[in-house]
């Protein structure tokens, strides 16, 4: 009897760059000084990236830019998001009534807490070096670092899965 034998070589990883960025500002005016800067053009999608847990929903900004002509791309993605949350039962210590608001934080990427945003670019070519691109992002004063992250090492690359 004839064993066969069944290869899927068409199922590939997604193959992109993966640029981590510190900054303070709001993702609007980066996605602004990024576009200006880097030629590019980033929108606001309408849906923002949304992820459940147990205690809230989290929404991460996305602001998305295809080259035609590069066929490249360029999505910017929010890492963190922070909520005020109030307590749903004051905690009472004495005579005092403690109704303090807790700040949650959630992160899109948990292992890299500290990064502020993500530039993530999908390429079909495959002669494409952020290299250039960073060196230019480096240049814009309102970015603190910008870096190349490798996304295969990622726990939570799942997460930059949104399409």
């Amino acid at each position: 009897m004839a064993i066969q034998k069944l290869v899927l070589d068409t199922l590939d990883d997604d193959d992109y760059e993966l640029i981590a960025i510190h900054s303070s500002i709001a993702s609007y005016r980066l996605a602004f000084l990024l576009n200006k800067n880097l030629n590019l053009n980033l929108f606001r999608k309408k849906k923002d990236i949304n992820f459940e847990y147990d205690d809230i929903t989290a929404s991460f900004p996305l602001y998305q830019y295809h080259d035609h002509f590069q066929y490249n791309t360029y999505s910017l993605l929010g890492n963190k998001f922070g909520t005020k949350t109030v307590p749903e039962k004051p905690v009472s210590e004495g005579l005092f009534v403690n109704t303090e608001d807790s700040y949650t934080v959630k992160h899109l990427i948990p292992e890299l807490k500290k990064v502020d945003y993500f530039l993530k670019i999908e390429t079909e070519a495959s002669n494409f070096s952020s290299k250039t691109l960073l060196t230019q992002m480096l240049s814009i004063s309102q970015i603190i670092t910008a870096y190349s992250v490798e996304y295969a090492v990622l726990k939570s690359k799942n997460n930059l899965i949104f399409e």
